[in-house]
């Protein structure tokens, strides 16, 4: 009696070609069709000279990505090394579609541009391009008659660098 049965090999084989074009097929999806998204990241400064009753002319929009998903704070430059906060956790939210993307959420108008009403947190959109290290879009406030629009650069982060004594 021999071990080789015609029907097992036949079984086996089929089997493990199988697995090899889906490997395969797999493969060239993920290296053909899937791409990571345009890596945005970082501080963007924001001009506001058009907005009545900022203390800064610029704003520092710092986005965080994870994939396609964003995070982002807004934060009034004061002329002191760091901006000031708005606060301690993102305010802004958002997704990256192709080279767009959207961000939106509540910030506390008391602390940006001294906008002072009853209500202390305003709603905020962000609707941009990329293009490039340039952010251009517009931002739309509550209580802004019309959006502002801006275009701003990638700020590059200083590295510190090792002293040598």
């Amino acid at each position: 009696m021999s071990h080789f049965n015609l029907k097992s090999l036949s079984f086996y084989a089929v089997a493990i070609g199988s697995v090899v074009a889906l490997f395969k097929g797999v493969s060239v999806y993920g290296e053909t069709a899937l791409k990571a998204p345009p890596a945005i990241g970082g501080r963007y400064q924001i001009p506001l000279k058009s907005l009545a009753g900022c203390g800064s002319d610029k704003a520092i929009l710092t986005i965080h990505q994870s994939g396609i998903y964003l995070t982002a704070s807004l934060a009034e430059e004061t002329g002191l090394q760091e901006p000031v906060r708005i606060e301690e956790k993102p305010e802004l939210a958002g997704k990256l579609e192709g080279q767009n993307l959207g961000l939106s959420g509540l910030v506390e108008g008391a602390k940006f541009c001294r906008l002072q009403k009853e209500n202390k947190w305003y709603e905020v959109t962000i609707l941009a391009e990329m293009k490039e290290d340039r952010l251009k879009g517009k931002m739309m406030l509550l209580g802004l008659k019309k959006p502002l629009e801006f275009t701003a650069k990638r700020q590059q982060i200083e590295q510190d660098s090792p002293q040598t004594h």
